[in-house]
């Protein structure tokens, strides 16, 4: 940020409003949360097998009502419970009806149900709503029905957002209600217990019609039209800034199953545990027959020309080597990597596979994946297959015997050259990327699968293209024909969103018109007024720190540590009552769709010296 000092620099920080002092701190209020958004005619969530024993709870979830009368949080059935609205009052049925406050419409608010047996509380961001009331305690382990956003048997549909909806076995106090309130991302309160926490829907996919369970419970919900909504700000936990890795997955039912092994092939349940902790592995036997045999998965989604990925975990059960494959062009195509399961190693290649990679993820399996070229829109193909033990040779494919069998799990195939972390697919394929977030387990994300590799960079916010942070404008950012330097770590990566730029931190006004940096097919720029000097970039999504600076006579770029370009440039008047963005301008379509860390904002034109030291100062975080 800018300040009115000539040598101190402060960085702007996510979350917050912009009153502070000019000589202080500029917060930026950060717009990337999600939610789901129902439409009052016909939309829920089916949780359909939640079961939780007890009649003491807490119920912790976002709503933005635009219909407060008659309508449902949620229902469970039998012995009917029901969170409600009620005549424009927050409401509960548990045996009888009863009333707290109303609370206001169109407006994000923390709601909070606690249930103490006979007595219930609710809370309003963060403070009691009404009196205690006395209720009926219910056993919610009677459940056999339990629906959010409409009355079970369809009616009483809610009207609005929702997000983070969570269920404690426990009754929090309200202290812990107020700690929910006051950190949105925090997953659960100080002085409860993660095991306490039985559902949590973080409803920050922004895709698919899946709401996952990040609790560890599997109590995933099958979104039945409610629509996804994006760019939300607080309260509502924002996925900028908590550790969410990012996937894709076009398999439909990504674990190996024996409906889907070849014929020739065995693939049968074990008992050992899959990668994710919870998960049986699968058991892949190439030792019947005299030719090799194959487990494999094909997508059921047509995937675009060009580059695809697929991977899977293995782990050696008695044979030392695996193929994993690709299956490029329908199958036509085969690209592969054998795979050593002994020493973690990748021995041999064939197809001319783009990229291999392996890596550990505990207990012995491996995560393996292979890149090649996708040559026309058929069906993606990825399968195993056995490999001769003795000599781990991609030659000798054929061999006999028993004790040939190989530990299997998980498959995923994506379109692009950027393996991401394995996304279970939970019956339906996911084309998109979704954000998946890190859950309760150490090393875990929602889906339960070991975060061996987290997207998220230290200080990084993981924008998404629908994300992006607001500066309020204030006397500090206003240079006028003055020098000033913008700066910022940032993923070198050009994302077609509608417009031939990926604005990374702008000034104020529509590019073109104001000042910023910004990403473009094969470089990235720094705009003073117009283009003014830019980098060259294969926009590999390598990070680079990216420093614009004017001078009063010269519009400089520098990458990484290094001038790049530099442009003689007449002053211009670049203050404005604008917001300040981070990650996109007022046109929504040139939004910044990846990481981007540190941005600095600067009253002055830094030396090329100072910019080398920054860089250095950091580089180790990001490169």
């Amino acid at each position: 940020m800018a300040t009115t000092t000539t040598k101190t620099n402060k960085p702007i920080l996510p979350r917050g409003v912009d009153n502070r002092p000019v000589d202080s701190y500029n917060r930026a209020e950060l717009y990337s949360g999600k939610a789901l958004d129902f439409d009052g005619v016909n939309d829920y969530v089916d949780l359909a097998g939640f079961t939780m024993s007890g009649s003491v709870a807490s119920f912790s979830f976002y709503v933005n009502a635009d219909n407060t009368g008659n309508v449902y949080f949620l229902d469970a059935n039998p012995n009917r419970f029901v969170l409600r609205f009620l005549n424009n009052k927050v409401a509960l049925f548990s045996g009888s009806l009863v009333e707290f406050d109303a609370i206001k419409a169109n407006e994000w608010t923390h709601l909070v149900y606690v249930l103490n047996g006979t007595s219930a509380k609710c809370y309003a961001n963060g403070v009691q709503l009404g009196i205690e009331q006395t209720i009926t305690a219910i056993d919610l382990s009677a459940a056999t029905d339990f629906d959010l956003g409409r009355w079970y048997l369809g009616g009483a549909y809610y009207d609005g957002g929702m997000a983070g909806f969570k269920i404690f076995n426990t009754a929090l106090t309200a202290a812990q209600v107020a700690d929910l309130y006051n950190n949105p991302e925090k997953i659960v309160p100080t002085g409860v217990d993660n095991t306490a926490l039985k559902l949590w829907l973080p409803m920050q996919e922004g895709a698919g019609t899946t709401a996952y369970d990040g609790s560890g419970n599997g109590n995933h919900g099958t979104i039945n039209g409610a629509t996804w909504t994006h760019g939300i700000g607080a309260p509502i936990a924002q996925t900028a800034v908590i550790d969410w890795n990012k996937g894709s997955n076009f398999f439909n039912d990504s674990s190996w199953e024996v409906s889907s092994a070849k014929t020739n092939a065995f693939v049968f349940s074990s008992s050992h545990i899959a990668p994710n902790g919870v998960d049986t592995a699968a058991v892949f036997d190439d030792g019947v027959g005299s030719t090799y045999k194959r487990a494999y998965k094909v997508t059921s989604t047509s995937m675009a020309i060009g580059q695809i990925t697929a991977s899977t975990f293995v782990k050696k059960k008695d044979v030392d080597y695996i193929n994993v494959v690709l299956g490029a062009d329908g199958g036509a195509t085969k690209i592969f990597a054998l795979v050593d399961l002994v020493n973690g190693t990748i021995n041999d290649t064939s197809g001319s596979p783009t990229a291999t990679s392996i890596k550990s993820v505990g207990d012995g399996w491996y995560y393996v994946s292979v890149q090649g070229d996708q040559l026309s829109s058929a069906q993606g193909l990825a399968y195993i297959y056995g490999q001769d033990p003795t000599n781990g040779s991609s030659v000798d494919e054929n061999y006999t015997g028993e004790n040939n069998q190989t530990y299997i799990w998980g498959i995923n195939i994506q379109e692009g050259a950027i393996n991401n972390v394995h996304l279970p697919t939970i019956g339906t394929s996911q084309s998109s990327d979704v954000l998946l977030p890190q859950g309760l387990t150490t090393g875990r994300d929602i889906t339960g699968v070991n975060l061996f590799e987290n997207v998220r960079k230290q200080g990084a916010l993981n924008l998404d293209g629908n994300s992006w942070a607001e500066v309020h404008d204030n006397a500090s950012l206003d240079f006028g024909t003055g020098s000033f330097s913008l700066e910022a770590w940032v993923k070198a990566e050009y994302i077609n969103t509608g417009s031939a730029y990926n604005v990374i931190l702008n000034l104020g006004s529509i590019l073109g018109y104001s000042t910023g940096l910004t990403s473009g097919s094969g470089y990235i720029a720094f705009f003073y007024g117009s283009l003014a000097s830019n980098y060259s970039t294969s926009n590999d999504g390598s990070w680079v720190h990216i420093v614009g600076t004017y001078d009063g006579t010269n519009a400089t770029i520098y990458a990484n540590g290094v001038q790049e370009s530099q442009a003689a440039r007449t002053a211009i008047d670049v203050s404005t009552n604008e917001i300040k963005y981070i990650g996109k301008d007022s046109n929504i379509s040139r939004t910044y769709k990846d990481q981007l860390a540190q941005p600095r904002i600067y009253n002055r034109a830094l030396t090329a010296s100072e910019v080398l030291n920054n860089y250095n100062a950091t580089k180790t975080l990001y490169i």
